[in-house]
């Protein structure tokens, strides 16, 4: 049963992944489904194994009841003058899935910057990591 909404998110998210990325998806339970996404020319290869796409859209579909979320890292070929490291992309999105339709919505740059270097427990700043540009 096809679901609106889900050929724009993985347009969404094949549209930030030059070479690789990867993929944490966070379901309603707080449980995640980690999914490696490759770009080979103009198609996309969603995990090692044949099937790779459509079982990411059957965790899609089943977890977000009634929402989840994305992480997105999407390695690019620029190099970090400081630490030598690739540049990685995050990304961050909110899911909700009402009924037929998944909508999504993209977390701002700002709030991702805040939401992975701030230790949850303590509301403390944990060091930057390197080589990462928030998007």
């Amino acid at each position: 049963m096809p679901i609106l909404g889900v050929n724009a998110l993985l347009a969404e998210l094949e549209s930030h992944c030059s070479t690789t990325a990867i993929i944490t998806f966070l379901n309603s339970a707080d449980e995640p489904f980690i999914v490696n996404l490759e770009r080979q020319g103009e198609r996309f290869k969603y995990g090692d194994n044949m099937g790779g796409k459509e079982i990411f859209i059957a965790k899609l579909l089943s977890g977000c009841e009634p929402n989840g979320a994305i992480v997105l890292r999407s390695f690019t070929s620029e190099i970090d003058e400081t630490s030598q490291l690739p540049i990685k992309e995050l990304r961050g999105y909110v899911l909700q899935r009402q009924g037929e339709e998944l909508f999504f919505e993209k977390v701002p740059a700002n709030t991702m910057f805040a939401c992975q270097n701030t230790d949850a427990q303590t509301g403390e700043p944990l060091p930057l990591e390197q080589a990462v540009r928030y998007c």
